[in-house]
């Protein structure tokens, strides 16, 4: 049997989110085609899915990331998870991000990239205040409101 993890949800056809993954997850991510793990914040992937994960020869990468940091700490953390994911896509890989159980930083980086993708910057925030149950509404409203969408407009089809 396959099980979705928390708070699963579909960004594009290559590109997944959730909160905090159980070893039963990885075989629904794997199953789904995805290769690619990143963990933000404190989504650190615990070591029964560290197992699963080498089992399935998923890699698997860490970035600190959280929207309480100072604002220039958390436009840097940003934009490396968002150089990672737009290479990973420019290559056709499948990604999945996972979150920690307030999938506050997830919710963050969902808004900012449907902003790239040309949404709405209240349609960006209210998906990523779903997203988050509604929890530290601030910080998240302000890391999108400033999110820098120039910058990463013109990297391609996301």
């Amino acid at each position: 049997m396959f099980y979705p993890p928390r708070k699963f949800r579909m960004i594009t056809p290559l590109f997944t989110v959730s909160g905090p993954l159980s070893p039963e997850n990885v075989t629904f991510l794997k199953h789904s085609g995805c290769r690619k793990l990143v963990t933000v914040g404190g989504g650190f992937v615990a070591p029964d899915v560290v197992s699963h994960l080498k089992e399935n020869q998923m890699e698997a990468v860490h970035y600190s990331f959280t929207p309480f940091d100072h604002p220039d700490a958390s436009e840097a953390s940003i934009d490396r998870i968002f150089g990672y994911i737009v290479e990973s896509l420019s290559n056709g890989s499948r990604i999945h991000i996972a979150g920690d159980v307030s999938v506050i930083d997830i919710a963050t980086l969902v808004g900012c990239f449907r902003r790239v993708q040309g949404w709405h910057i209240s349609n960006a925030i209210s998906e990523a205040l779903e997203l988050s149950d509604n929890v530290e509404t601030t910080c998240l409203i302000k890391a999108i409101s400033d999110f820098d969408v120039k910058k990463w407009s013109n990297k391609g089809d996301l």
